[in-house]
């Protein structure tokens, strides 16, 4: 990926005459610079024997977008995220996944990329963020996750946008591997392709699919892998009640995986909310059959809040939640969601109560506090655990 980049470039510096580098240069010249920084406190403690994961860093993305030229654009960001102070240990900062895996800060060229637009196609290459139900940038934490990757996104069809894709590596949850990874052992040894589309050709309803296929059943050793999700599979819908009450709504969606050497796995699930003065209501409902739901990257499950999942095996979930709007810039969500694992399973086994607040400071700033507790069953092999977070967020 990154010869494919660099072989991109140099391309284009080599084919263009004096007086049209000059044009380039104005290109460059006029590029937009944006900071999108945050201050992130993260604390998980557990009941019992766990650790705690704690840490307090300072980081974020700095981005640099060329201006057009010729319809080619040119992106480059760094992302980073430095411990503030001596005040938690190493080990205590590795388990937050705002820092690296052992604790260390991160710092890499998150994004590089050419993006080439004519009419209504588009075609990016490069490391660059992805915006599809199975797979996306996961922006939870201080960093989001980042793909090195091919894709060509057209909106020639009416109120439909489409696109395709190759992926060959990525930084994982969060961006917590402070580097690229192809994930060989698990993708295949040749990456990942897939398909994603969005439509709303339809009065008040949206529909989005997509389907990732891994290209290869053998790491890039040459051995089989035999326990390999073999594909990935997501629809879902969202339904506009313009006659029912205010921002009355039905959301359904389904998901599966085919695995090499097991059953497949299904994930069916329903959610409707409406409006009431100042007060956002929702009810929700999961369930996964068979064998664990896979995403590449952040599931779309209705049910997947602070804490979430562990391993997504099969379980049936029930939740709701309000958000209430007191004032302008600030919202409060409270929401409680049970999941109860299938016989044989242990992980998914547990109640989430959750707590999410936002306000809004200026236009380019804001902060958000979010708890949650996450309330194991007896059965579970999985403790207690409560997760409090602090963020600020500056966006210029």
């Amino acid at each position: 990926m990154k010869k494919v980049l660099l072989s991109a470039i140099a391309v284009i510096a080599m084919t263009q005459t004096a007086s049209a580098a000059d044009t380039l240069g104005e290109a460059l010249k006029n590029g937009d610079y944006s900071m999108n920084a945050r201050v992130f406190y993260f604390n998980r403690s557990f009941d019992n024997t766990a650790p705690r994961a704690r840490a307090l860093t300072a980081g974020g993305i700095m981005k640099y977008v060329s201006g057009d030229f010729m319809g080619l654009k040119m992106g480059l960001a760094y992302y980073g995220s430095a411990r503030i102070g001596g005040f938690y240990t190493r080990d205590e900062g590795s388990g937050t996944s705002i820092l690296g895996r052992s604790g260390e800060d991160l710092n890499f060229l998150g994004e590089a990329y050419l993006e080439y637009n004519t009419g209504n196609t588009m075609i990016k290459v490069g490391r660059q963020q992805l915006a599809t139900p199975l797979i996306q940038n996961h922006d939870l934490r201080i960093l989001p996750s980042v793909y090195e990757a091919a894709i060509i996104r057209n909106k020639d069809i009416a109120n439909t946008m489409l696109e395709v894709g190759y992926i060959k590596a990525y930084t994982g949850f969060t961006s917590k591997e402070n580097d690229f990874l192809d994930k060989n052992t698990n993708w295949g040894d040749n990456g990942l392709a897939y398909v994603s589309f969005k439509n709303s050709s339809i009065e008040n309803l949206t529909i989005r699919g997509q389907y990732v296929l891994t290209l290869s059943d053998e790491d890039n050793a040459g051995n089989t892998l035999t326990s390999q999700t073999e594909d990935y599979r997501y629809l879902d819908a969202k339904y506009a009640l313009t006659e029912i009450g205010t921002k009355t709504y039905i959301k359904l969606q389904y998901g599966g995986n085919s695995y090499a050497n097991a059953d497949d796995s299904t994930l069916i699930g329903a959610k409707a909310g409406t409006t009431v003065g100042m007060f956002d209501l929702a009810l929700l409902f999961d369930q996964i059959s068979d064998n664990r739901f896979r995403a590449v990257e952040s599931g779309p499950m209705y049910s997947d809040w602070q804490q979430g999942y562990g391993n997504y095996e099969a379980s049936t979930a029930f939740g709701g939640q309000i958000v209430a709007h007191p004032m302008a810039g600030l919202s409060v969500k409270v929401g409680y969601v049970d999941v109860a694992a299938d016989e044989g399973n242990v992980r998914d086994d547990f109640a989430e109560t959750n707590v999410d607040i936002k306000y809004k400071l200026t236009d380019y700033s804001k902060v958000r506090v979010r708890y949650s507790l996450k309330d194991q069953t007896d059965e579970s092999d999985r403790e207690d655990r409560d997760d409090f977070r602090v963020i600020y967020y500056l966006n210029f």
